[in-house]
């Protein structure tokens, strides 16, 4: 195999997408797992920088190419049919910084701490896919972006978790208190940086430190010393001047704060949340939805799961945006948006969620009925729709579970038979037990759906999440 093949790439000078691949590749291939295939990805990687950076004509030469012996792959064998590129001696030059220390340098500066350029590059240098230095590279970097998260951009956050495969260690990781940071860190709202650099720094560590307190204490007293502290710190910042907005409600009617939104919108008219909220807000006053807006509300925005507050039942000052755009794409007609949406809602026991995702489900089931009829596929769908239906749920008992049902119902017939022989042969007054047995099987029945509902939200609790787990791993 050539360098090009392991690396998955056509020949390129391409420095940065040779550094790409190598990351790509990286994720599946790690030095303890298979140290063989982590030293010839890692060899394939040195070998395509010296072409990059070779004057050569990328089609005068072919790279080294690996072969298979009984002991795994070996690099040395050139193919001697085109002229070989010959590589000078590296001269003795100062120590490269290490993988941390350019980290914290490019930390301290402020204006290359919030360009994403810089951090690519950093995060994929030669010296940070290192054999020996991989694995401590990434734990330092877990640690690091666990303890200043607050300070980065989320789009660097998410880069770093990307290159790195840093959701491997909120997964599985001994150090339960390092994994809830990295997945609170994986969670913040995407705050904008780029105005604040004309603070100093412990004004503007200050401020970040006081706006993300006054975001988190929407849905609790006493934001508005985080607001007015921070304004005193920079009063121009538009993310805090939206957390302001948002706070309002509850104080003001919800008129008043689309008003308010609106004059945010026309002044910031690519901020997503604030489209967000403007989506939320029209939904609930039953006016039309700008579909300009809807295609914001896709983009990364900031929100948590609704809480219900001391003004209003159901005014919430974060929006569940799952839930949210479901509804709005449900009520466009788009069933299959709102079911993608509506799956990953907040709370999907609610009737007005289960009756949306039930009612697709349907349509899907009668679809599949109707045209394939592919047995597993229909199987498929009837165990997912049993987790927002009862009624389903007991129809899907009935084809996975017939025989055991079919027992239960034979055992209580004959317990019935029993009892109206036995009531039929001393009763004097027929009306009297005829009214009984209509009584005795109302209440039976009433009983037996309230059983029903609860074993119904027991199975549906336990069996959802796993259920989705296996299904979206089969999607990849």
């Amino acid at each position: 195999m050539t360098v090009w093949e392991i690396l998955q790439i056509e020949k390129t000078t391409d420095k940065r997408a040779i550094k790409r691949a190598y990351a790509k590749a990286l994720k599946y291939t790690h030095p303890d797992d298979d140290p063989a295939a982590f030293q010839k990805l890692k060899e394939s990687f040195d070998i395509a920088l010296k072409y990059q950076e070779s004057d050569w004509d990328m089609d005068d030469f072919e790279p080294i190419v690996f072969t298979e012996n009984e002991d795994g792959y070996n690099s040395g064998e050139e193919i001697v049919e085109k002229p070989q590129l010959q590589l000078e001696p590296l001269e003795l030059e100062e120590r490269e910084p290490s993988f941390m220390e350019q980290l914290n340098v490019v930390f301290a500066n402020f204006s290359q701490r919030i360009n994403i350029e810089v951090w690519r590059d950093l995060l994929q240098t030669d010296s940070s896919f290192s054999m020996d230095g991989y694995d401590s590279n990434k734990t330092y970097l877990a640690n690091f972006i666990a303890e200043n998260a607050m300070f980065l951009p989320k789009e660097i956050i998410k880069l770093a978790f990307e290159i790195y495969n840093l959701d491997e260690i909120v997964l599985n990781s001994f150090n339960e208190r390092l994994a809830i940071k990295l997945r609170n860190a994986k969670n913040l709202p995407p705050f904008s940086f780029e105005a604040l650099g004309n603070l100093d720094e412990e004004a503007r560590n200050t401020f970040i430190m006081t706006r993300y307190a006054a975001y988190n204490c929407l849905e609790r007293r006493g934001i508005e010393s985080h607001i007015k502290r921070a304004k005193i710190i920079f009063a121009s910042d538009p993310d805090l001047e939206l957390i302001d907005i948002i706070s309002s409600t509850g104080k003001l009617n919800q008129a008043a704060i689309l008003k308010r939104i609106n004059q945010f919108i026309e002044k910031n008219s690519e901020n997503p949340t604030a489209r967000m909220y403007r989506l939320f807000l029209n939904q609930k006053m039953k006016n039309p939805i700008n579909l300009d807006d809807l295609e914001y509300a896709l983009l990364d925005t900031y929100f948590s799961v609704p809480k219900e507050n001391e003004f209003f039942d159901d005014i919430i000052y974060h929006v569940d945006k799952n839930k949210l755009l479901g509804f709005i794409y449900f009520d466009l007609k788009k069933y299959s948006m709102a079911y993608s949406y509506l799956i990953k809602a907040a709370d999907t026991s609610v009737k007005s969620v289960r009756d949306r995702i039930a009612f697709w489900l349907k349509l899907e089931l009668k679809k599949e009925k109707e045209t394939t009829k592919n047995k597993a596929r229909i199987q498929d769908i009837s165990t997912e729709l049993s987790f927002y239906s009862i009624f389903a749920y007991e129809l899907w008992v009935l084809k996975t579970q017939g025989k055991r049902v079919i027992g239960i119902l034979f055992s209580l017939a004959r317990l019935a038979i029993l009892l109206m022989i036995f009531t039929g042969m001393f009763a004097d007054d027929f009306g009297f037990w005829r009214v009984f047995w209509i009584l005795f099987f109302s209440i039976t029945i009433g009983v037996h759906l309230l059983f029903r509902k609860s074993v119904w939200v027991k199975y549906r609790d336990e069996n959802r999440e796993a259920y989705y787990r296996s299904k979206f791993a089969n999607i990849k």
